[in-house]
Parts: structure tokens; sequence; C-alpha cells
């Protein structure tokens, strides 16, 4: 597609050149933001451990609760995250501690300390070293989609 010269102003009448098409991103389940209801038959982690090693760059998680709801996600939602992206302070993670999975802001306490936290009024705070055995940074919320409707 090329840009149309009919009418250049309206961006309605005009269309631009596709720079990148829609990717297909993976759904591959629900996601307790706390240990409440988790299923312990079904593990999660091993999942994305599989989309890792095939070298996917994205999926997608069906949030399960509403614990992280001080950081506008709520039950219900979808959080697309990015497998590949390098994680800065602040930033909402999601973790691997164990084959539980959990969505928390990150931050750097040291080269060997990362403090996780939940985003309320009063944050449920955990600082783990990096090298702890189980533990795994999985990726970097890149977005969150809701439906309007039921």
């Amino acid at each position: 597609m090329t840009k149309s010269s009919a009418n250049p102003g309206n961006p309605f009448t005009r269309t631009l050149p596709l720079t990148r098409e829609f990717s297909n991103v993976p759904l591959i389940g629900m996601l307790n933001l706390t240990d409440a209801d988790a299923d312990p038959q079904y593990q999660i982690g091993d999942s994305i451990r599989n989309f890792q090693t095939a070298g996917k760059e994205f999926v997608t998680l069906v949030i399960n609760d509403n614990s992280m709801r001080q950081a506008g996600i709520i039950k219900s939602d979808y959080l697309t995250v990015n497998l590949k992206s390098n994680v800065q302070d602040g930033d909402l993670t999601v973790v691997r501690l164990g084959e539980r999975l959990y969505v928390r802001q990150f931050f750097r306490q040291s080269s060997t300390l990362i403090r996780l936290q939940t985003c309320d009024e009063f944050p449920a705070v955990l600082v783990i070293e990096t090298k702890t055995p189980d533990f795994e940074i999985i990726g970097r919320v890149y977005s969150l989609s809701r439906k309007i409707v039921p």
C-alpha cells in the first residue's frame, strides 16, 4: 500500500505503507498472581520454557485474580509478555519462582539482589538473590488487553 495523494490532509482517506504485520502470539494459559486457587497439576512454567526454547518472542497469559488491581491489572485481562526484553527498574515483570509464575514490579537492589513487589498501597515485597534455584525472570509485560463486553 502507498500513501494516497487525493486528500493528504484527511487521515481517513489516506493509506500508509504497512510497516509491520500482526503476529501470532500464543495464549498459553491462566496465571494466578497469588498462590490462592493455583492448580498444582498444570505447570505453565513448562509451557513458557518450551516457547523460549523455540525462540518465540511473545506469549500471552490470562490473569486469574485481582491482586495487581492497583497496577490496572484485573481478573480476565490478557497480558502479553516479551520473553526477550531486558527488564529495567520499575517494569512490570513475569517471574518464575519454583513452578509458579508471578507478575510483580521489578527493582534491582544490587548486582546480586532483586526486589519484587506488588503494586498497591501496602506492597508485598520479596527480595531474592539472582542465583536462587528455581528463580527466573520470564520477561517484561509488553501490553495489556481487556474485553469490554462480556
